[in-house]
């Protein structure tokens, strides 16, 4: 497995010979770097311009570049054969007993992990950048086994390199309640760079790393009513024409109160026109 520490350490001291670029592979940006090391040694020696500082600046800038960049991205970019065992992915087989000679030979019995084999084949279509067939094959595999945190972390990649905040969130909250445990990877994996720039993942990671389930408001209380004090009485009716008269003056208040509910009057205006009536 390729060293970032490494490439970056050959590239500040042999950059200039273009080592680095063997290093990781890169075998045809190597050769030319070096013959561009011997064009400009040659020129340099000939015309005495400075030209080998060309190829010992470019070796400057990669190894510059090479500290800097993540790790993850290190990994996808140089590290392809092993992206399997990043994902704790192991699809070795336990061998067979061979059946006895005289029992005739079983059919093949179904694998023991049917979600392992989708897995697979959803990182070949990660690394090959076709993240909708990677859903796909990500998604059949939690139909076999919803609780494997490594696949919801997978599809948290998948649709955060599709910008689909809403979906990389569920997956991501999906793959800590099952124990997802590396954290660090969390903030610094190259794949969920979109998504931690959203504002939805700071409620992600203030709620300890839950997606915020949407809380429906709650319908205010009811306005308590104060009830109005009745005017004292100063003494009985005296007849039943005072009677009838004080319950035409209640049915107008209460009018007015309808008045006041609907908008119609204000507080003030209210207060006033029941004290007239009161007072006439």
């Amino acid at each position: 497995m390729k060293s970032k520490q490494v490439a970056g350490v050959l590239a500040l001291l042999f950059g200039i010979f273009g080592v680095h670029r063997f290093y990781l592979g890169k075998r045809f940006w190597g050769i030319l770097h070096l013959i561009l090391f011997f064009f400009c040694f040659m020129i340099t020696v000939e015309e005495g311009a400075p030209l080998i500082i060309a190829p010992a600046l470019l070796g400057f800038i990669d190894a510059v570049l090479l500290f800097v960049m993540p790790k993850e991205e290190f990994d996808e970019r140089y590290n392809f054969k092993y992206l399997n065992r990043e994902y704790g992915e192991d699809y070795s087989r336990p061998a067979r007993r061979p059946a006895p000679r005289s029992k005739p030979k079983a059919l093949p019995a179904a694998p023991a992990h049917p979600e392992r084999f989708f897995k697979k084949r959803g990182v070949e279509h990660f690394r090959r950048y076709n993240y909708e067939a990677a859903i796909d094959d990500f998604l059949e595999a939690l139909d076999h086994y919803y609780e494997d945190p490594i696949t919801h972390f997978n599809l948290a990649c998948c649709y955060s390199r599709l910008e689909d905040e809403e979906e990389a969130l569920h997956h991501l909250s999906e793959a800590v309640a099952f124990g997802f445990k590396d954290i660090k990877k969390i903030h610094t994996h190259a794949s969920l760079a979109f998504l931690r720039a959203t504002p939805g993942f700071e409620d992600f990671v203030s709620n300890g790393y839950q997606k915020l389930s949407e809380k429906k408001a709650a319908p205010a209380p009811p306005q308590p009513v104060k009830a109005e004090s009745p005017e004292p009485e100063e003494e009985e009716p005296a007849s039943g024409l005072e009677l009838n008269l004080s319950d035409d003056l209640l049915d107008q208040i209460v009018k007015l109160g309808e008045l006041r509910d609907k908008g119609i009057l204000t507080e003030e205006e209210f207060s006033a026109q029941k004290q007239k009536m009161l007072n006439g």
